[in-house]
């Protein structure tokens, strides 16, 4: 039998046809979910703090289901949804201080993003740490733009103090440093 184990492949011992795939440090996919919920519930709650009425009790409800909702099939598109009544909720009323609206822009691409990576996985998966950095590098570099252009959005739309100003700058500055903080895509060669 021993001649024969190295000619026929599915003769051979067990631990030969096995595969290992090395797996960095990892987070369950249940976490990125409940940090979906919380990105989610956040942003509604800071679009609802702005001036103008908060919301009622009954759409307040609403909006918490809808979050939940989110969480548990993220893969349905609803944190779109989320994002659109925080939008709506803004542009209804008076505009915001810049500290909301800098925070809004963080939570709504946080929230965007988080749906998507929890919408490629199933809920005992796990995601690699790794993989998260990369995204959220992405997610930085695009929140640097977004910032500078919130800003100036905030600017035009209402006089801005001297603290506000030195405020955008910061949020913008630590967006920058985020950049260079997380980890870069290695190049293939």
């Amino acid at each position: 039998m021993r001649l024969f184990d190295s000619r026929i492949p599915f003769l051979r011992p067990r631990s030969d046809r096995e595969v290992v795939v090395p797996v960095g440090p990892s987070v369950p996919a249940a976490a990125v979910r409940l940090a979906l919920g919380a990105l989610g519930l956040s942003t509604l709650v800071v679009a609802f703090s702005g001036p103008g009425p908060g919301p009622h009790r009954l759409f307040a409800a609403a909006l918490f289901a809808l979050v939940v909702a989110v969480v548990l099939r993220p893969e349905v598109g609803l944190a779109g949804l989320v994002v659109a009544i925080a939008g709506v909720r803004v542009l209804v009323f008076d505009p915001p201080p810049l500290a909301v609206v800098v925070a809004l822009v963080v939570l709504v691409h946080l929230t965007l993003w988080t749906a998507a990576l929890a919408a490629r996985t199933s809920w005992r998966a796990s995601i690699e740490w790794a993989v998260i950095g990369r995204g959220l590098r992405d997610v930085a570099v695009v929140q640097v733009f977004a910032l500078a252009l919130a800003v100036v959005a905030v600017a035009v739309v209402s006089p801005l103090g001297t603290a506000d100003l030195w405020r955008g700058v910061a949020a913008v500055s630590a967006m920058a440093a985020t950049v260079l903080v997380l980890p870069r895509r290695a190049t293939q060669s």
